[in-house]
């Protein structure tokens, strides 16, 4: 398997009150570059990013990136989420209110010395055009800028696989086709996959070289572009 290649074959039931409510069942292959990953509110999108990074569990089945088992259920291996390497942008970023920006960067490095730590976080808001804010808190930022902070947290740990969840859904227009453009300058230069979570159609067509339509928690499409 490629260095760039994730592969996942899982099941997840879950319960409401006891009674099944929703069910996961899917099998499918993410390769180098972007991935657009589409489908009705529900169909499990973001349940699919949460088991490739470890935050949710499958009840069955395997998760692959290139050489790495993240998840076997026949085996029970369960890689903890610091071990999977993998970058989330979640949807509101989740950045910490009480950091400054570069704080929050500096906060997904975790080999190096402080001062190191610091200053590659610094090195990751300049790439990304926001190391004007390094010093202001989340609440001192605008949308496009907790945007590019939480990109850049993601990927300042140097992981393999970057998983951003409707990233975008919060700005306007104006400073989405910016960000747009950063997040496709970030992935080439990183070289790795990025699995992009979008309801925006124009995004979508944009960015997918391959994509992948959920619906009830399975795949009912899966095509790449040309």
């Amino acid at each position: 398997m490629s260095r760039s290649m994730l592969t996942v074959e899982v099941t997840k039931q879950f319960f409401t009150k006891n009674k099944p409510s929703f069910a996961l069942d899917l099998s499918l292959a993410v390769g180098p570059g972007f991935t657009v990953l589409t489908g009705p509110s529900g169909s499990g999108k973001t349940t699919l990013l949460r088991l490739i990074a470890g935050i949710i569990a499958p009840d069955r089945g395997r998760i692959e990136l290139a050489s790495k088992v993240l998840f076997d259920s026949a085996n029970r291996i369960d890689r903890p989420i610091p071990g999977r390497h993998v970058g989330f942008v979640f949807q509101n970023y989740a950045l910490f209110p009480h950091m400054t920006a570069v704080q929050n960067v500096s906060y997904g490095i975790k080999s190096g010395t402080r001062s190191e730590k610091r200053d590659k976080a610094s090195e990751m808001l300049a790439l990304l055009h926001v190391d004007h804010v390094a010093l202001r808190t989340p609440s001192e930022l605008s949308g496009g800028e907790q945007q590019r902070v939480a990109l850049a947290r993601a990927l300042a740990s140097e992981p393999e696989i970057a998983l951003l969840d409707e990233p975008l859904s919060a700005v306007d227009v104006e400073t989405r086709g910016k960000l747009l453009d950063e997040i496709e300058a970030v992935q080439q230069r990183s070289g790795i996959p990025f699995i992009y979570v979008t309801h925006n159609e124009a995004e979508a067509e944009r960015l997918g070289q391959q994509r992948i339509t959920l619906q009830n928690g399975r795949v009912v499409e899966a095509k790449v572009s040309k």
